[in-house]
């Protein structure tokens, strides 16, 4: 079966003018008839099935709804399907197209918009790649696989090419793909009619206590009690002994719906995003998971693997039996392509499995860490053997948060002594707010910090700025709600100096501290409790001082030259208008 699948990738792959053409011809058909459904991966497959069947619509239907496919989804939205005139007229136009040029459309190729609920998609060959790795399925001659939301059709086909599976069943919340994947298992039966396959069905109709020596999911990466509704009730769970958090989360609920079915040596994998792995509502699921001994790795992947998103993603692996955890962070681990980046795949691997790389941390130190998961937590600690906490020295507050519409209402022309801070005010060299707008704060009627004195300004979203706020005269102002303001607090004040804690933060191991910490799917942010704990090296307050001192002069000299090239471009300005000036 493999050689008949790379030789019919081959042929797909050389044949790509071709399939660009019929990509082309079934586009109009799609757009005349206002059709949204459906690319050609699943066209070739019901054109080939067709001729198959005679080239008689009436056979394809009765096949398309027999015992055979266990998906009464599949069959009640193809069977009406193929009896519409304009797809009718499509598949017997295109009949004349070999068997095997059909064939390696239907399994090889992904639309790029084809999607899951939450609008990402699996469509990276290395992320596949490295996910089937991670599977560990090349030393079973057989087993049986469960594929949940996962490539409709990448996975499937190499994993299926490469070992005897004996039950491939897969779910698929989105209808799409749960058509394209039971198209391709329909195919791949074709080629090899001994294949024992579950098929594709809904994760509630999953046989009660089957067990799969491989799963592979992709869960909804966005919380929601809606993906819940379609698994089975919390109670199906018990058996892990693993708490869900209060709140409905569907990502978390899916995993564990997942992992209910491994079978006590087998392996699991699942793709997940960096709020799941760190933030406070699922910190009991995380913790029961770790003491239970059920996450074996957890790998941070390199960032843009998708085209059109920039989410952060995890692979974690899952079997049972785990002493502690390994953590490997693999985001620089990749090659750039022209619109997003490719894993390498070897060096991943390999680092993996290198102790002095991946790191790997007992149950009892993941407890210290308050069981946030993020591999960074691990792989980049801190340097500092003594040190003391920014919470322990320092004040630290966060800016006033208020929504757009509400800034509308407290901004006055009227000078009121009380400025608020943008957070571009600060992306400078220095803090610039003589262009904040004035604040009435007699209209706030909420808590905030009135800033007074000099101040470190820190970020608390990415890309996380730090920066001193230098107050003048009898300037007041207010942060916002996206920075961190932070004062040495009084009985500190002979053994540390601000600045010198703003340029620690600004170096490269005050940076890896921040990142430790930061947590977030699309933008990530600091929480006030991870800052406090961010460790400050202890340095005399003579050495502070000299270093701050340096700094400042050079900052004098940049300062200076860069008015020297102010001055040098006005003179080449003039110059030109004077020369051209007719």
């Amino acid at each position: 079966m493999e050689k008949t699948l790379m030789n019919l990738k081959k042929k797909y792959f050389d044949a790509q003018d071709k399939v660009k053409d019929l990509k082309r011809k079934w586009a109009e058909v799609r757009v005349t008839n206002r059709q949204n459904h459906f690319d050609i991966a699943v066209m070739s497959a019901l054109t080939y099935f067709y001729k198959q069947y005679d080239m008689d619509f009436t056979l394809l239907g009765k096949y398309l709804g027999s015992d055979k496919i266990n998906n009464n989804g599949f069959s009640v939205t193809m069977k009406p399907y193929i009896n519409k005139a304009y797809v009718q007229k499509f598949i017997s136009d295109n009949a004349y197209l070999d068997d095997e040029f059909l064939l390696g459309v239907a399994l090889f190729y992904d639309q790029h918009n084809l999607f899951r609920g939450d609008g990402a998609r699996e469509d990276n060959e290395s992320l596949n790649t490295l996910l089937e790795e991670l599977l560990d399925c090349n030393n079973l001659e057989k087993f049986s696989f469960l594929q949940g939301n996962a490539n409709p059709g990448r996975i499937l086909v190499d994993v299926a090419s490469k070992m005897s599976l004996l039950n491939y069943t897969a779910y698929a919340i989105n209808p799409d793909l749960m058509v394209v994947l039971q198209l391709r298992i329909l195919l791949l039966q074709t080629i090899q009619q001994d294949m024992e396959l579950g098929g594709v069905i809904q994760p509630k109709n999953i046989v009660e206590n089957q067990l799969f020596d491989r799963i592979l999911t992709m869960p909804l990466w966005r919380p929601s009690s809606k993906a819940m509704e379609y698994f089975p009730e919390r109670t199906s769970l018990s058996k892990l002994d693993v708490p869900e958090s209060k709140v409905a989360d569907g990502e978390w609920h899916e995993i564990l719906f997942n992992l209910s079915l491994l079978d006590r040596n087998g392996k699991m994998v699942t793709l997940i995003t960096n709020s799941t792995l760190a933030n406070n509502l699922s910190v009991k699921t995380r913790q029961a998971l770790v003491e239970n001994g059920y996450i074996e790795s957890i790998i941070e992947l390199p960032d843009r693997l998708l085209e059109n998103t920039g989410i952060e993603l995890y692979a974690v692996v899952l079997s049972y039996g785990n002493k502690g955890v390994k953590f490997l962070d693999a985001s620089q681990a990749y090659t750039e392509q022209r619109r997003r980046k490719d894993i390498d795949v070897a060096t991943v691997l390999e680092d993996l499995a290198n102790p002095e790389i991946c790191k790997f941390e007992s149950i009892e130190s993941i407890a210290r860490e308050g069981y946030n998961l993020l591999p960074k937590r691990y792989t980049l600690k801190t340097n500092i053997t003594d040190g003391v906490p920014l919470g322990e020295i320092c004040n630290i507050n966060r800016g006033l948060v208020i929504s757009s519409k509400e800034l509308d209402d407290f901004v006055t022309d009227v000078d009121t002594g009380v400025r608020y801070l943008y957070t571009k005010d600060a992306d400078g060299d220095a803090v610039d707010y003589t262009q904040s707008p004035f604040i009435d704060v007699e209209k706030l009627k909420r808590k905030f910090t009135l800033l007074d004195n000099d101040t470190w300004l820190l970020g608390r979203t990415s890309p996380f700025r730090s920066n001193m706020l230098y107050v003048e005269g009898n300037d007041k102002l207010i942060a916002n709600g996206n920075q961190f303001s932070i004062t040495i607090l009084p009985k500190y004040k002979n053994q540390y100096l601000l600045p010198y804690l703003a340029l620690y933060f600004n170096s490269k191991a005050g940076r890896e501290q921040i990142e430790r910490f930061a947590v977030g799917q699309l933008i990530k942010s600091l929480s006030l409790k991870d800052l406090k704990t961010l460790q400050i090296p202890r340095v005399s307050i003579e050495r502070q001082r000299e270093v701050v001192n340096r700094i400042r002069m050079i900052e004098t000299e940049i300062k200076t030259v860069k008015e020297q090239l102010k001055t040098l471009n006005r003179q080449k300005e003039l110059i030109v208008e004077e020369e051209f000036n007719w």
